[in-house]
């Protein structure tokens, strides 16, 4: 299973019966990868549930895929909860912070409202992130689809509140290095984590007093002054292990 392909294919059914792969994922399958009947594939559903397919039929090219189900997997929820809350970087660089946020192990996504932010969060944002976790997750292998939350404000997220088992890591230049933060390669497996990161302009001292009420550690990633999805990227693998 783990040397084929993956597609992704909400609404997994059980073994035994014949699913149609959405029509992105049939373009993909016949198209991309040239797979024939007859060629195996895993099929997730972003839930946790992996199958291992066959393809049965392509007679409805060049858009119908018809896979044959096999033994199925249900994987738990991952052990580390771990949500990013980041300003949105410029234009594709979006898409670049999520798709490698996702395959290092990042569960959920939130977009910060910030008084310096470049960019903004819009609907059609959401529908091309949806399709880049997807993307990453069939690269990296995982079953469970990162969670996209609707846009906050400092200010929102400190009404909100963390949990008290929550470790809450704000990245700011010239502080404690982020590895201190981590005790030991499975601290973040005890606990939810979340990771905020500012624009590239930075947090305003309101925003760092908002997030600060959180409980936040503050964290240096690197020595230098980083662009906001290599932050976000750097903190993800850190806090994954």
């Amino acid at each position: 299973m783990i040397d084929s392909f993956w597609f992704y294919c909400p609404g997994l059914a059980g073994a035994g019966v014949q699913v149609a792969l959405p029509v992105s994922e049939a373009h993909h399958a016949l198209r991309a990868r040239r797979l024939k009947i007859g060629d195996t594939l895993t099929l997730f559903d972003g839930a946790g549930r992996v199958a291992e397919g066959c393809i049965a039929d392509t007679s409805q090219r060049p858009t119908g895929v018809t896979v044959a189900l096999g033994q199925h997997h249900v994987h738990p929820l991952p052990p580390a909860q771990i949500h990013l809350f980041s300003a949105l970087p410029k234009g594709d660089r979006q898409g670049v912070m999520l798709d490698m946020a996702t395959q290092l192990g990042m569960t959920d996504f939130t977009p910060l409202i910030c008084e310096h932010s470049v960019s903004q969060a819009s609907n059609k944002a959401f529908e091309r992130w949806q399709r880049t976790l997807i993307e990453a997750c069939k690269q990296s292998h995982r079953p469970w689809l990162p969670v996209l939350h609707p846009p906050l404000a400092p200010r929102q997220l400190a009404a909100r509140g963390a949990t008290p088992e929550c470790l809450v890591l704000l990245a700011m230049v010239g502080t404690d290095p982020l590895a201190r933060a981590f005790p030991g390669v499975d601290a973040v497996t005890a606990s939810p984590c979340w990771l905020l990161v500012g624009p590239e302009g930075g947090f305003t001292p309101p925003e760092q007093a908002d997030l600060k009420s959180l409980g936040s550690a503050c964290v240096a990633v690197g020595t230098g002054v980083l662009r906001t999805e290599t932050a976000a990227v750097a903190m993800v693998a850190v806090a994954a292990g």
